[in-house]
């Protein structure tokens, strides 16, 4: 039995689609929902920055983009009827993501898939390897 979903959120389509797909499944199932959003860290380049200035404007920028992300999920959210728990994480996109379903004890857990030609080791297929629960990916 599905009671718990988990919808890795960003700014793709696939990520609105998914969350969409966790909406829809919410109300079917009537499981609990859960939307997280990944806020990076820092890129390493930065660190060549001859001024401090630079990473703190990413980090805010970065901080707007996620609170901008949620927000719209909210709203798309509450139209539906479904109230979930949302939050961003600060760390690098799988393990972020891992943690947040073995937190969250999800027994699904959804995410966007971009098409990758000629590419393997894209971040769905490492999320599905180490989710500690199924995973449903949306195209």
């Amino acid at each position: 039995m599905i009671e718990r979903i988990l919808v890795a959120y960003d700014e793709s389509q696939e990520a609105e689609r998914a969350l969409k797909t966790g909406i829809d499944l919410c109300r079917a199932l009537g499981a609990d929902l859960k939307v997280v959003t990944v806020a990076e860290p820092l890129p390493s380049y930065y660190s060549f920055a001859p001024s401090a200035t630079f990473a703190l404007h990413w980090k805010e920028e970065q901080a707007n983009r996620c609170s901008v992300l949620q927000r719209r999920a909210r709203v798309a959210l509450a139209r539906s009827g479904v109230y979930p728990d949302a939050e961003v994480v600060p760390g690098d996109e799988v393990g972020t993501i891992v943690a947040c379903a073995k937190r969250f004890r999800a027994d699904l857990l959804i995410l966007g898939l971009r098409r990758h030609a000629r590419m393997s080791g894209h971040t769905g297929q490492h999320v599905a390897e180490m989710a500690p629960c199924s995973v449903l990916g949306v195209r």
